[in-house]
């Protein structure tokens, strides 16, 4: 009795989610079907391919700005949770802070900076304006907070590592999975990114797809939509162990 209970609460829950996730799935096949009707054609080609213009610059910056991201999340990760650096509880905070402040509200003391460094309307403005991940850091704080315990840093010192040695040898070596999962969220991010550059680029031959697209091409918001779910969901199933073991780390603690 207890078995067939059991195979009836599978078999439940099997169609429960299956039913859930088609639901789900409901939006992105009304996409697909928007998509389908469109010609794709004269987007591709339209003004001598200026849609592959938008891709080599959607490029550049998604992964210019990801790789300073990372880089520098992860550093501030492991400085605010290993080294004894002053002010740590009012970084940690603004840190915090910062995560809650939405991208609307910042961009325009974002667009006053990169416009006094004359940088405005230019894809180098763009990518160090879409640089900061405070999410990424203080996520990077909370994991180095429980893979590197201060007896594995004592025993770094006392064999001679001074704090990038402590950095170099013990921190990069084990945010292997920090790094997916920062690298994820900032990639999803980034791709997705609309307000900042909608602000910052003004000129069509520096814009980005999203931009772009919706611009000059104001029916084109379901092509739009098709093309920021799409990679973000490849490079999901390309890495997503390697997410799954990030997210979890130190969440169970032998």
């Amino acid at each position: 009795m207890e078995i067939g209970a059991q195979r009836r609460n599978t078999r439940l829950i099997k169609v429960t989610l299956f039913l859930i996730t088609l639901v789900a799935s409901i939006p992105f096949l009304w996409i697909l079907r928007d998509v389908a009707r469109m010609m794709f054609a004269p987007i591709v080609y339209y003004d001598n391919g200026v849609f592959f213009t938008w891709l080599k610059n959607t490029s550049i910056f998604v992964f210019a700005s990801m790789g300073i991201s990372v880089a520098s999340c992860i550093t501030a990760g492991f400085v605010l949770a290993v080294l004894d650096v002053p002010f740590r509880r009012f970084l940690l905070f603004s840190t915090l802070a910062t995560m809650l402040i939405p991208i609307t509200a910042m961009a325009m003391p974002l667009y006053v900076m990169v416009d006094r460094l004359g940088l405005n309307n230019t894809l180098l403005g763009l990518i160090l304006a879409s640089s900061y991940f405070p999410f990424g850091a203080f996520l990077s704080y909370l994991y180095y907070s429980s893979v590197l315990p201060p007896d594995l840093v004592g025993m770094g010192r006392i064999d001679g590592l001074g704090d990038f040695g402590i950095y170099r040898h013990l921190g990069i070596p084990l945010s292997k999975s920090l790094i997916s999962v920062v690298t994820f969220f900032a990639f999803v991010g980034l791709w997705n990114s609309y307000q900042l550059p909608r602000v910052l680029l003004a000129e069509p031959s520096k814009s980005i797809m999203s931009i772009g697209i919706e611009v000059f091409y104001g029916q084109g918001t379901t092509l739009i939509a098709l093309m920021m779910v799409i990679p973000s969901v490849l490079l999901y199933l390309a890495s997503q162990r390697t997410i799954a073991r990030g997210i979890f780390s130190g969440a169970v603690k032998e």
